[in-house]
C-alpha cells in the first residue's frame, strides 16, 4: 500500500485564517500583475510606522544609559552567543546606538568618554573619526594592561583614604592639646606721617590722687516735718504771697483749668474729693488737722508733691475742693473770684 505524502508550508494553516487572504482575494488584476504595484497596494493597505525623531538632549540621555561598570573591565563575559570582554560588548552597543542615530561625525563622543571609567578612559583617544574606529581602538586594549591599571587605581585609592585619615587624626589632634588664639586685629592707621610731619606721643596720663572725703552722717531715725503749734495754726512770721494755697512761695497765679477726660472721670475725681476729711475752724479741728499733715507726711514722704491721687489736706473752715475756691483764701465766694484779685486775708501755709 503506498502512501502519497503532500508537502505544505508551515504557514498554511495560519495563512488560511489570516486576514491578509481576503484582502489579497479583492484586490484587483491590475495590482496583481506587477510586484512594483502589488507592493504600492500593500503600503497602502499597511503603512510603515511613523518614526520618531530624537532630539540632540534625548540622544545623549540614552546613550549615556549604556553606562560601563568597573567591574567588567577586562572580565570574560559568556552568553549563549560565545564569549566577549566585557569592554568590548560596551563598545559595541555604544557604537550600534551612535550608528542608529545617524551620528557619522562622533558628535556623541564626548558624552561616551564623560562617563567611561577612568581604568578605561586612560587608554583611549579624545578624538575619533568614526565609531568604527572607536570599538577597534576599546577591542585592541589587553585585558592584562586593564588589570595592571585597575590594581594601580586601587592601590592609589587605599592612599589617598590613608593621608585624610591621618590629616584628620592631626587636625583632631591639635584641637585637643593646644586651643588656638586669635591675634586681634588693629587697623592701619588712616595716614601715614613723614619725618616732616610726624605725630607727637600721647602724653601719658597721671595718676590722679583721690582725696576720701568723709562720709556723710546718716540718721538712723527718720525726720519727720514739725507739727504747727496750735496756738501758731494760723500765724505766719514771715508774710505769705498770694499765690498757690499748699506754695505760695511759688507765687502761681490761679488760672482757670480746663476739665479733662470724660465726665465718668470727673464724677469719680469728685467722688474722691469728698473722702478727704475736712474738719471745721474750731479747736478740735484744728488738732485733727494737725494729726492728719503728720500723717500724710509719714505716709508719702516729707518732699512729696501732692496730686490727684494723693490730695494735701484741707486747712480746717476752708470750702471743699472743685467749689470754685480761690487758691490764695480757700474760700468759694458769690460771685467767685480768684487769687491774684482775693480781698480776703491769705491763708498762712
Amino acid at each position: 500500500m503506498s502512501t502519497t505524502i503532500t508537502p505544505q508550508p508551515s504557514f498554511y494553516g495560519d495563512y488560511e485564517k489570516n486576514p491578509a487572504k481576503s484582502w489579497f482575494a479583492t484586490l484587483q488584476a491590475s495590482d496583481k500583475v506587477l510586484w512594483t504595484t502589488f507592493l504600492a497596494a500593500f503600503k497602502i493597505r499597511r503603512p510603515p510606522p511613523v518614526q520618531v525623531v530624537l532630539t540632540v538632549a534625548q540622544k545623549k540621555d540614552r546613550i549615556k544609559a549604556l553606562a560601563l561598570q568597573e567591574e567588567e573591565i577586562g572580565i570574560m563575559i559568556e552568553e549563549d552567543r560565545g564569549r566577549e570582554w566585557g569592554h568590548v560588548k560596551w563598545a559595541k552597543k555604544v557604537t550600534r546606538m551612535a550608528q542608529g542615530f545617524n551620528d557619522a561625525q562622533c558628535h556623541l563622543l564626548d558624552v561616551v568618554l564623560e562617563n567611561t571609567p577612568k581604568v578605561l578612559h586612560d587608554f583611549l583617544s579624545d578624538n575619533y573619526t568614526t565609531w568604527t574606529e572607536f570599538e577597534m581602538d576599546v577591542a585592541r586594549i589587553s585585558a592584562s594592561q586593564l588589570l595592571r591599571a585597575k590594581q594601580r587605581l586601587v592601590t592609589e585609592r587605599k592612599l589617598r583614604e590613608d593621608v585624610d585619615k591621618l590629616q584628620n587624626q592631626t587636625t583632631s589632634s591639635r584641637k585637643t592639646t593646644s586651643p588656638t588664639t586669635q591675634v586681634p586685629y588693629s587697623a592701619p592707621p588712616a595716614y601715614r606721617y613723614g619725618q616732616r610731619y610726624s605725630r607727637q606721643p600721647a602724653a601719658t596720663p597721671q595718676p590722679q590722687t583721690i582725696v576720701p572725703s568723709q562720709a556723710p552722717q546718716i540718721s538712723l531715725f527718720p525726720v519727720l516735718p514739725q507739727t504747727p503749734q496750735i496756738t501758731n495754726l494760723f500765724t505766719s512770721a514771715v508774710p505769705a504771697t498770694r499765690g498757690n494755697l499748699f506754695y505760695g512761695y511759688r507765687g502761681y497765679l490761679q488760672m482757670p483749668t480746663r476739665r479733662g477726660g470724660s465726665p465718668a472721670e470727673r464724677l469719680r475725681t469728685a467722688a474722691q474729693y469728698t473722702t478727704i476729711p475736712h474738719h471745721p475752724n474750731s479747736e478740735a479741728g484744728r488738732q485733727a488737722y494737725a494729726q492728719q499733715v503728720q500723717e500724710w507726711h509719714t505716709q508719702h514722704g516729707s518732699n512729696a508733691i501732692p496730686n490727684s491721687q494723693r490730695p494735701y489736706p484741707l486747712k480746717p473752715g476752708t470750702s471743699p475742693i472743685g467749689s470754685r475756691e480761690c487758691f490764695s483764701c480757700g474760700m468759694a465766694t458769690t460771685p467767685s473770684h480768684q487769687s491774684y484779685k482775693c480781698p480776703n486775708e491769705v491763708v498762712p501755709i
